[in-house]
This record gives C-alpha cells, sequence and structure tokens, in this order.
C-alpha cells in the first residue's frame, strides 16, 4: 500500500481588471497544475477574496479601478504573510518592480509575456525560499534588473572606490550625454557614457573625436580656451545642444537632445500607430467571425477554418510584441539606460530557436520557406542570449519583409578578427540600395519614405544592441545579391556545452 502523501495543487487567487486576462492566466496555471480558488477584478475586491480563501499564491495587477495593486498589496501581504505574491502591469519593470517588492511582492510579470514563460515563472517563485523575491520577467529586459538578494544597501564606511563605482553608473545612466575629452589637439575620448554614444554613433574611448562627430570635434576645438561655452551641433543621432567644462587636465562635454528627442519621440507614436493598427484589425475581424453564429459566409467555421485563425492570431500578436519590443528597447536606448547581462552562449542554439519561431510566426510556401541554419564556426560567443535573440528575430523579420526566400543563417569564423564570431543573415531579393548603406542602421530608416512593414527602429537597435555586447553590425550583398545582415560577436573562451 502507497503510504506517501498527495501533495496538494498550490491554491491561487487572480486579481485583474481585464476578464479575458484573467480566464487565459486562470486557464494556463489550471494546466501548470494549480488550483485556481477565486477570482477578483479590482483591488479593493481582491483584498476581500484573499482574506476568504487565504491563497498559497496571488497574481495582482497594479493598474486598477477602485483600488490599484500596490495600494491592496500591503493589506494582502499581512492577510497571507507565507504566500507568493506575483504582480502584474504592463509597464516595464525598471518602473514598477523595485517598488512593488518594497512593498511586499515577491515577483513582478510584464504583461505581454508568453504564457508559458509566466507559468514557468510563477513555478520559480514558489520554489524560491522565503524571503527571496524572484528577478522581474520582462517582455524585453529590464536596463537594470538585479535578484533582489544580491543588493546591498551603501553604508558610510563604504570603500571609495566602491563609491566611485556607484559615481560611474550615475553618469551611465544620466539622462543626457557626457564625454571627457584629453586637452590635447587631438581630443581622445577618455569616457562616454551611453547617451552619447547614441548621440555620436561609433564613438569609443581611445578614438580622436573627429572620427566620430567632426563637427563636434571641430567646435570644441574652436571653444577650447572659453570659460562657459554653449552651442548647437549636428550628430549622428540628432541635433544637441552642447555646453563645455574644463577640468584641470580635460574637457568634459554635455549634450542636450532633449528638443530634438521630442521630434523622435513624435515620430516613434506616428509610426507605432500605423504598424499597430494592421494586426488590430486582423485580430478585430478573427474575433468578430468567431462570435458570429453562422461562423463564416459559407456556413459554420470548420476546424481547418479555426486553426487557419488561430495561426494568424500567433503571427498577429508576435508582430504586436516585436512592435512592442522595438519601441521599449529604443526608448531604453534614448534615455541611455540600455543593459546587458553577457555570458558565455551557445550562438547555434540560439539561431535554430529563433528560426523555428520565424517559421511558425510567418506564412511560408512549404519546406523551402523555412529559414536554414549553416553551422561552420561552433563557438560560443559573449552575448546576452535574450538580447542576440531579439537582435536575430528583427533580422529575420527584415529579410521576410524586404527580401525574398530562400533566407538562411550563416555561423562562420570572422575574417578580419579571428577573436570573433560571425552570425550572417542573407536573403535574395534586391539588396540595400547604395543611398541607404550609410544610413540603414540610424533611426526611422526605411526603404522609401512611406514603405510598409516595420517601425523603422528595428536595424537601429540592432546596430545598439551588437556595440553594447563589444561587437557590430554590418550590411552588405551576398555573391548571388540580396541584403547581408552580419552580427559580429567576440567569441567565448570556451565552446558550448553539448
Amino acid at each position: 500500500m502507497n503510504t506517501s502523501a498527495v501533495v496538494p495543487a498550490p491554491r491561487v487567487v487572480v486579481i485583474d481588471d481585464t476578464d479575458d486576462l484573467r480566464q487565459l492566466l486562470s486557464l494556463a496555471l489550471t494546466r501548470g497544475g494549480f488550483e485556481i480558488v477565486a477570482e477578483a477584478g479590482d483591488g479593493r475586491a481582491g483584498i476581500e477574496t484573499v482574506r476568504e480563501h487565504r491563497p498559497d499564491v496571488v497574481l495582482l495587477d497594479l493598474a486598477m479601478p477602485v483600488m490599484d495593486g500596490i495600494e491592496a498589496l500591503p493589506a494582502i501581504r499581512r492577510l497571507v504573510p507565507t504566500a507568493k505574491i506575483i504582480v502584474l502591469s504592463g509597464f516595464g519593470a525598471q518602473q514598477m518592480s523595485a517598488r512593488a517588492v518594497a512593498v511586499g511582492a515577491d515577483g513582478y510579470v510584464q504583461k505581454g509575456a508568453p504564457l508559458p514563460s509566466i507559468l514557468d515563472y510563477v513555478r520559480t517563485v514558489c520554489a524560491a525560499p522565503a524571503g527571496r523575491s524572484g528577478r522581474a520577467l520582462s517582455v524585453v529586459p529590464d536596463a537594470t534588473a538585479v535578484d533582489s538578494d544580491r543588493v546591498e544597501p551603501a553604508t558610510a564606511d563604504a570603500d571609495p572606490a566602491d563609491r566611485a563605482g556607484g559615481s560611474n553608473e550615475a553618469l551611465a545612466l544620466a539622462p543626457f550625454g557626457v564625454l571627457e575629452l584629453a586637452d590635447e589637439p587631438l581630443f581622445r575620448i577618455l569616457t562616454v557614457n551611453a547617451v552619447a554614444q547614441r548621440l555620436l554613433g561609433s564613438a569609443r574611448p581611445g578614438s580622436p573625436l573627429a572620427v566620430s562627430a567632426p563637427e563636434l570635434a571641430s567646435m570644441v576645438s574652436y571653444h577650447r580656451l572659453d570659460a562657459d561655452a554653449s552651442f548647437d551641433v549636428e550628430l549622428v543621432g540628432g541635433r544637441a545642444r552642447a555646453t563645455l567644462r574644463r577640468t584641470g587636465w580635460s574637457v568634459l562635454v554635455y549634450l542636450d537632445s532633449s528638443r530634438e528627442d521630442v521630434g523622435v519621440l513624435r515620430r516613434a507614436i506616428g509610426t507605432a500607430a500605423q504598424q499597430v493598427r494592421g494586426p488590430v484589425a486582423v485580430l478585430g475581424a478573427i474575433a468578430e467571425t468567431l462570435l458570429d453564429e453562422d461562423g463564416t459566409p459559407t456556413g459554420p467555421a470548420t476546424p481547418e477554418d479555426r486553426d487557419r485563425w488561430a495561426a494568424a492570431v500567433l503571427r498577429q500578436t508576435r508582430a504586436l510584441d516585436s512592435i512592442t519590443a522595438d519601441l521599449l528597447t529604443a526608448a531604453q536606448i534614448q534615455r541611455g539606460a540600455l543593459r546587458v547581462d553577457l555570458a558565455d552562449v551557445d550562438a547555434a542554439e540560439v539561431a535554430r530557436r529563433v528560426a523555428a519561431e520565424h517559421d511558425l510566426s510567418v506564412t511560408t510556401s512549404g519546406p523551402e520557406g523555412a529559414v536554414t541554419v549553416t553551422v561552420e564556426d561552433d563557438r560560443a560567443v559573449r552575448a546576452d542570449p535574450v538580447r542576440l535573440a531579439q537582435a536575430l528575430r528583427t533580422l529575420l523579420s527584415n529579410a521576410h519583409l524586404h527580401g525574398r526566400q530562400p533566407v538562411g543563417v550563416r555561423l562562420r569564423p570572422d575574417e578580419a578578427r579571428p577573436d570573433r564570431v560571425v552570425l550572417d543573415v542573407a536573403d535574395h531579393g534586391p539588396g540595400v540600395g547604395a543611398d541607404l548603406v550609410e544610413r540603414v542602421f540610424t533611426e526611422f530608416t526605411r526603404g522609401k519614405e512611406g514603405a510598409s512593414g516595420g517601425t523603422g527602429l528595428g536595424l537601429y537597435i540592432v546596430r545598439t544592441l551588437l556595440l553594447a555586447m563589444g561587437g557590430e553590425a554590418t550590411c552588405g550583398t551576398g555573391p548571388e545579391g540580396g541584403a547581408v545582415f552580419s552580427l559580429h560577436l567576440p567569441a567565448a573562451a570556451t565552446r558550448p556545452t553539448t
């Protein structure tokens, strides 16, 4: 006789004001072995529901009517001190997760994450030791996300070097560009923060300023002896107001692009509105068809109809997710808050996974329409795996929109840099015109004015992500024509494990 005790399923309360999302979350959790004991549509009702059912897990939306999640969270924590409370929000983790954890949350999920990812995340949080918060689950990786058990408060006795590190972090997160230049004729770049990097393009410490910003270098040379100089300058990333300050041995340049950023914001809003309209129209039409009693103009919907619509929903939601990822990442770049978590990554495995996802997301003409992956260099790369996958998705989407099949991903050694691995994404379309090669990686660049498809941000984001990971992105033409976009990444010290 088996006398082993049966472990009861964790009991869950879902609190969210969106009925559809509550139902989907409840379905996913139930299928994943959890027991949904109750639901609520606002914070106040949620408190009473938790008081009645005393669940093991609470999923709590932050933005709700009557009482929001942040207001309700402390009361829920007092009612169920040992429960796992996971908050959900449409805001990025950087904006809200720290605040939510501070008032009692155990985890944070950004709305838009895939349901299987949310289920795995809930399981991970539930398995974590008491008092340890999980890292936020974001649609786009958060700029400053850290494991909460690794955060230590600063003290008055902190080492001076540690305090200097904090100053460097403050400089990196500054909302304006900061350049420190050697006080010499070449004005070599000593330090450059993220915003200045975005504005200047390819500026690197040790290089002369004139290489990346000749107009700025000329103006700095002209004003280098002024006690207080300010002037407007045109840079790769847009127009900015430059202000000079001198130290004992260097020249500081502050770059304020806020006026230009207003124009960037307007373009981003217009672009997003245009690109969102198509997927929303398709999803709305599918919903209306499913709700219609007859299903189709010719009669009730068949299983084949429903399969086709389900595939269309998948394609359109992934298109919306791609647009959202572009906008969120562009916003992080804009404010200098982009971060990458470098690790040794099996680039071939990432390429195969992203290629398989892409094949499911677009309509192909059969096996010949699938993306092929060729591995000529199986070395691991030093990269952020999530950001690398994001860059590859963008390049495959770009090839689908603007190129022609077949499309392939090729991993090869970098002929110019043996310490690098290259991931090529090649198509058989018309290629990149000579007039676009120089600016294809800049914001809002499109093949032609008003061209449909894409936000105009994707390639700009790819280039910025590669620079942040210590690599670079290039484009060219394949031997048989067609565009070839290449990601050059540092090779890791070890090969990927199998």
